[in-house]
Order: structure tokens, then sequence, then C-alpha cells
């Protein structure tokens, strides 16, 4: 993806807000002041509406966000576009090329070689010296033990001494590396400053990164955002890792994965307590320091409760060494999850014969099979429907038919609900028949319809894509969404192996996207052609063997006539074909759905439904 289509995704003004103090000095105009670069009062603007930066004093040459990374948050190009993408919400896109072949759209892959750092180990130690007692209190005021101070020098001091840049007193956090400072992050003094943060230019590095080289076997290592997150869990004895911002966690990760000692430690986060911290954690993958709601971030918890947060931290990291078992879910989980499971029972599927064997539509995968003209998707779609009327929110993937049709069935049946005798079909609207049953329909089911997502799939929609979008549907509506998936076989899969490995593989992801979404999901199947004269079970689902013990609940739809004397026997080929072709002439045609599995309630049952093609409509009883 190109960097532009990139940068269209991402906020300038809103990034730039989260390290410094915006001021707005004109029409989609904003101001830093001063410079974070070069620090004068008057040269670095963001124009909102454009989503850019320049300056005035030719300390940089301005541009948008990938730029801003690099001339601001010195990263290299190649860690700049790597955030970038983070930033879009990307997590891996192909490179772009043109007609000569050559990648346009992405940075070099090797990144540009550092250039020496600067040592400024004797203008710290020389700071430190100087520092009087008072100074030293800031630190002893955010949590920080006298070891802690002297150990990594921690000192107040002009910043003019380290670089030219910058004037007046602040908190020098000095960056050590292989026993020099090579870098240092220096805190504004006073609360809400214009700049919260000064850094060397150049590339940013990260503080007490050398732990990954230097730890022992199998110690832990907490990874914060801030250098004084770090410091306090230092305070107490656990080593700590600082990234300077959430953003950052990609570029971490690639160290980790870089360096070979790194494989034998043991790391947790212990990001903010926002948004943004929680993304990072989850992008990580490690186990979770869990602060307390009240507090913002690792410090301010440390400062408030200075003895609580170790026991607490040291507490989670035995847990962390066990997290599966059986006493940390009974005292963290147990109970929220049997509140959550209490709810699913108020979930009904609209009807009323079924709902009364159900008891409840619970979390987990239903597969609903049945031969051709039984009314697969049709039953499906109205229970979607039924459900949205309840206030739940359907995504409908639809492998098979378009969103007209779709539709226009929602509308057919309705109008037969309304009236049966001057219901109006499916196809019928299709064709562009649009009588005043048909405005009536549409306008009684607008607000239902609001809640109904279809999306129009073909080869393309994938596992990975169907959990991309339900993720992206939860994260923008708050909101636990009933999943529809019509049909599974034409889910495609890796080519390389056959068709039982692919469906097997499917099922197997689609259970394990209800289960991580905690989500209702249905999921439409095919059958066995060698099994349409013989009554539904295991053996007529298309490569059962997945789908008989991956699932949670198993519908088979048939016509009722499947259960007549004559299917009993093994012969009498040609009389069997002629009654289920009788059966699907019927009007309305005689269906049962049969339980074959349920975890949730009991395993076996069946129920009858009027099934009229005609109308795209199911009930429990003729009409």
């Amino acid at each position: 993806m190109k960097i532009s289509e990139l940068e269209s995704r991402v906020d300038l003004l809103s990034l730039i807000e989260k390290d410094y103090k915006v001021k707005k000095v004109g029409v989609n105009t904003y101001r830093v002041i001063p410079c974070p670069v070069c620090g004068s009062k008057k040269c670095f603007n963001i124009k909102a509406n454009e989503n850019y930066y320049n300056t005035f004093s030719g300390c940089c040459q301005g541009g948008g966000v990938y730029k801003y990374l690099q001339e601001v948050k010195g990263m290299n190009e190649a860690e700049a576009y790597e955030t970038l993408k983070e930033l879009a919400g990307i997590e891996e896109q192909p490179v772009a090329y043109n007609n000569k072949k050559s990648a346009i759209t992405q940075p070099p892959a090797k990144a540009e070689e550092k250039a020496p750092f600067k040592d400024y180990t004797n203008t710290i130690i020389a700071l430190y010296n100087k520092q009087t007692e008072h100074d030293k209190q800031y630190f002893i005021n955010r949590g920080l033990t006298d070891e802690v101070i002297k150990k990594y020098m921690l000192c107040i001091g002009d910043v003019n001494k380290l670089d030219n840049n910058y004037h007046g007193k602040r908190a020098i956090i000095p960056i050590w590396e292989g026993g020099k400072v090579v870098s240092y992050n220096a805190r504004a003094l006073e609360e809400n400053p214009e700049i919260k943060y000064m850094k060397p230019k150049g590339e940013s590095v990260f503080f007490n990164i050398e732990y990954l080289d230097t730890a022992q076997p199998g110690e832990l290592i907490a990874i914060c955002e801030g250098e004084f997150d770090a410091l306090s869990l230092e305070s107490i004895g656990i080593k700590a890792i600082a990234i300077g911002g959430s953003e950052n966690i990609s570029r971490l990760l690639k160290k980790i994965e870089q360096a070979p000692k790194a494989k034998g430690l043991v790391f947790m986060t212990a990001f903010d307590n926002d948004k943004a911290g929680e993304k990072a954690a989850k992008k990580a993958g490690y186990p979770k320091i869990e602060i307390p709601s009240k507090y913002k971030d690792i410090n301010e918890w440390h400062k408030a409760e200075p003895e609580a947060i170790k026991t607490a931290i040291n507490e989670q990291i035995k847990a962390a060494a066990r997290p599966d078992a059986v006493s940390e879910y009974l005292s963290k989980a147990f109970i929220t999850d049997i509140e959550k499971f209490k709810t699913y029972q108020d979930k009904k599927t609209g009807f009323y014969n079924l709902d009364e064997e159900m008891g409840g539509l619970y979390a987990g995968l239903y597969v609903v099979g049945g031969i051709s003209s039984v009314g697969k998707t049709t039953f499906i779609h109205q229970l979607g429907d039924q459900l949205a009327e309840q206030g739940e929110h359907i995504i409908y993937f639809s492998l098979e038919q378009s969103k007209l049709e779709l539709v226009s069935k929602s509308l057919a049946r309705i109008t037969a609900k309304q009236d049966y005798n001057s219901a109006v079909t499916g196809i019928s609207i299709r064709s562009g028949y649009i009588p005043k049953q048909v405005l009536r329909a549409a306008e009684a089911y607008e607000k239902t319809a609001q809640r109904v997502n279809i999306i129009e799939g073909n080869f393309d929609t994938t596992t990975e894509t169907i959990r991309a979008y339900i993720d992206r549907y939860i994260s923008l509506n708050n909101v636990k969404p009933i999943v529809i998936i019509d049909y599974l076989q034409i889910i495609p899969g890796d080519p390389r192996i056959g068709d039982k490995q692919r469906t097997d593989s499917n099922v197997t992801e689609l259970k394990r996207i209800s289960r991580d979404f905690d989500l209702t999901m249905f999921v439409i199947s095919s059958l066995n052609r060698s099994n349409y004269l013989t009554p539904i079970d295991f053996e007529s689902f298309k490569e059962s063997g997945g789908i008989e013990y991956t699932a949670d609940v198993i519908w088979g739809l048939q016509l009722q006539a499947i259960n007549d004397d004559i299917f009993n026997s093994d012969k009498k080929i040609r009389e069997k074909r002629e009654r289920i072709k009788q059966a699907k002439a019927e009007d309305p045609r005689k269906i049962e759905l049969v339980c074959l599995k349920n975890r949730n309630g009991k395993p076996h049952f069946s129920c009858n439904f009027a099934y009229y093609p005609k109308y795209d409509l199911f009930s429990p009883e003729p009409f």
C-alpha cells in the first residue's frame, strides 16, 4: 500500500497532540510552541485539513505522518513505514509494483546504517554530581529509590548542556548502553508544559534495551511505555524496558526477534490504562500486568501504593507462570462467565417450536445442513431477520446469493406475514414489481434492516477476512453480532490439500473465531448426494469428521416425507425418488428440523415447519 494511502488513514494532528501541547492559530492551522525539533517559537505548524506539517526555520523538511515519524520521532525509513502501517491499522500489505516491476510503495527493507551515538556520559556525571538534594527530591516524589536514582544517574539539569538546541532545567533520564550514556529523555518539571519530553535528534534508543543481551535466561523483563514506568518497576526489583510510546511496540518486537539471547527471557507488558496501551499489549502477545483502573500507568500506581504494588505485581507474575490454573479461573472469571452464559437464555430464534426445544441461543458454532430445495438459506436468513427484530446485530456473509436476492426475500416474507393472499414473491420484486404491499413491507423492515449487514462474498472471502470484518465491526459498533455464513463448502483454503482437509481446517477456524469473540455463528453446509434418499444424520454432512466433532450444535433440514415407511427399505429407489419429487411439489413443503447435536441443551429432537418457497417463508404452522 502506498505511503500516501496509509497517511490518509492517520490524523496527524491527533498524533502530535499525544506528545505536544498544540495551539490553534488560524483556520485549520495549529502550532507547537516551541518547535519540537529546533526549539524556536513560531515555526512548527500543522495544517489539519491537509494532514501536513511544516516549519519556517528550516530545521526539517516537513510533510505528512511518514516524515513526522522520521524528523520528529527519530525513526529511520523502515521503522517509520512499519509504525505508519501500525497507526493505519494495517498488519501486512504486499508491495505494489509499477509496469517496470520495481517496488514503488515501500521504502528499502534494510534500515539505514546507524550513525555512531553521541556520548553524553561525562556531561551526565557532571550534572548528577552538581544537582542538589532539592533537585533529587523530584525523583523521590515520583516514587523512585535512592538505589535507582544512583544507578541511572537521574538528574535535574539544563538540557542545553547536552544539546545546544534546548534550554532550561528538566528532569533528565539517561539511557545507558555498554556503560555509556548514548541518549536521554528530558521531562519538563512544570505541569502541562508546551513540550513534555525532549530527546536528541536522530534514531531513538529504548531505555534498558541492552537487557535483551545482558539479562539471564529465564529472567522476567517488563515492557513499559514511559521511562518513569520502567524506573518504578526497577525500584521494586523488576527489570524493565521503556519504548517511549505504545506506537513503538512493533519496533521492539523486531529487536526481540533479532536478539539471540532474548529467546530465553520471559516478557510481560505494563502499558498504560488506555486504548492505545491495550492495543499495544494485544500486539505484543505477552502476559499483561494489570494496572488498577483508577491509575493511568505504572508510575502513578507506584507513587500511590508503593508497598501494595510490589505484592500485587509479584502475584501477577506468579499467575502468569501458570495462566491456566483453575484457581486463577475461579478467582477471576468463573462468576463473570456464569453471568455471561445466562444472558444467552434470552436469545430466541423467533420460531416458537424451535425455541421451546433449544431454550436459548448460546455462543458457539451452529452448523445447518440439508439437501437442495429444503430452504437452508431461506431458513437461516429468516432466522437472522427475526433475531435482528429482537435487537441483535447480524453479519451475513453470502458467498452465493446477492444482496438484491436476500433483501427481496425479506420483503416478500413480510408481505406474506402481513397478508398471505396479497403477498408478492421475491422474483417479482427483483423484476421491478413494487406495489403498495411491498412499500409497506419496506417500511416495516426499515428498523430491522439497520442491524442487518450483508456482505456479498466470492472466492476472496476466507476465514481470515471473516475474522477481520467481525473484529472491525465489534470495535466500531461496540456490540457483539450474530454471524451467518452461507455456505461452508465455498470458503476457499490451501489449494494443496484435499476437500476434506480444507473443510476440516475451515470448520476449526470458524469455531475458533466464535470462541475468540464469544459470539453465535451459523454456518450452512451441503450434504453428500448419497444421503439424499435417507434420513439426515452425521454421515449426511460433506466431510463430516470436522463438523461432527467441532460444531457445538448441528441441525439438519429434511422433507418430512423422508420418514415414510418406503425409506426404510434398501430398495425401491425409483419410488423413493418419486416420493421426494412429490414432497418438493407440495405447497407448502413439509420440512422437519432434526437436531443431531446440542452441547448446551437437549441433545436430540425434531420440530416441523411449513415452507412457502414462493414467499421465502418458514412457519411453525401452515397459514
